[in-house]
């Protein structure tokens, strides 16, 4: 997971709200907006989390992710009705955007991962599991070379099952990303996986870099590696 800070939202979705209000008109978002007015919405996501899931970090662009609230729309409607909270299911500031666009087809969604697989699930007002809004989100998981996650805290764990991150697709695609990344045959030496660290969870023409925290995280593993065998040939050398 890599942490997203939230921007404003778009200035077409402001005007859509004002309009409503001025109308009197209640909005919902699963009934007020359509495809069109998403739109606006999703590419202000998109530009704000590089073009990442919020979730998995595969690549996501317009026509392959979809709208996810962290806190569930319709929950969010219920509690505001209830006067228990005051989050909105038309808040943008609880939106980001998810692969995939749609559920796969024949697939149940406890068997997938991500948004699907988390569903509309919401506990403990979410105090139990990571959010990529958090400030330090990145510092419950680790990954390593072959892909693999495990939880570094208690809410990474219980996390890593409510999105099932450990997922044998997500766990292939990352080792497949990183291998591709570092190189099996021919690995990239210590000066390029030192260059690499300082910019791989940066942007890069407006996009992250797709599973930049654990190439970032399998890049740390081998430059440990190659300081380890570095100091091996110099023992040799001097023996």
């Amino acid at each position: 997971m890599k942490r997203i800070i939230k921007r404003d939202e778009p200035a077409s979705y402001i005007q859509i709200k004002l309009k409503n209000e001025k109308a009197g008109v209640k909005m919902r978002y699963d009934k007020s907006l359509g495809a069109a007015e998403r739109i606006p919405i999703k590419n202000a996501l998109l530009k704000e989390q590089g073009f990442i899931c919020a979730y998995t970090l595969k690549r996501i662009e317009l026509d392959s992710c979809h709208i996810e609230h962290l806190k569930p729309e319709e929950l969010c409607r219920k509690h505001l009705e209830e006067g228990i909270e005051t989050v909105s299911d038309l808040d943008y500031s609880n939106m980001v955007a998810c692969y995939p666009k749609d559920a796969p087809k024949g697939v149940a969604k406890q068997k997938y991962f991500g948004a699907i697989k988390k569903d509309d699930y919401w506990s403990n007002d979410g105090k139990d599991y990571i959010l990529p809004l958090h400030p330090n989100c990145e510092n419950h998981f680790t990954y390593n070379k072959k892909g693999e996650v495990t939880g570094n805290t208690a809410n990474g764990k219980n996390t890593i099952e409510l999105l099932a991150l450990d997922h044998k697709q997500l766990v292939y695609d990352r080792k497949r990303t990183i291998d591709n990344f570092i190189g099996v045959k021919d690995p990239i030496k210590k000066a390029k996986t030192i260059q690499a660290l300082s910019e791989i969870d940066k942007l890069q023409n407006g996009k992250f870099v797709e599973y930049c925290i654990p190439i970032k995280h399998a890049l740390k593993e081998h430059l440990n590696f190659l300081q380890r065998l570095e100091k091996k040939m110099k023992y040799m050398k001097k023996s």
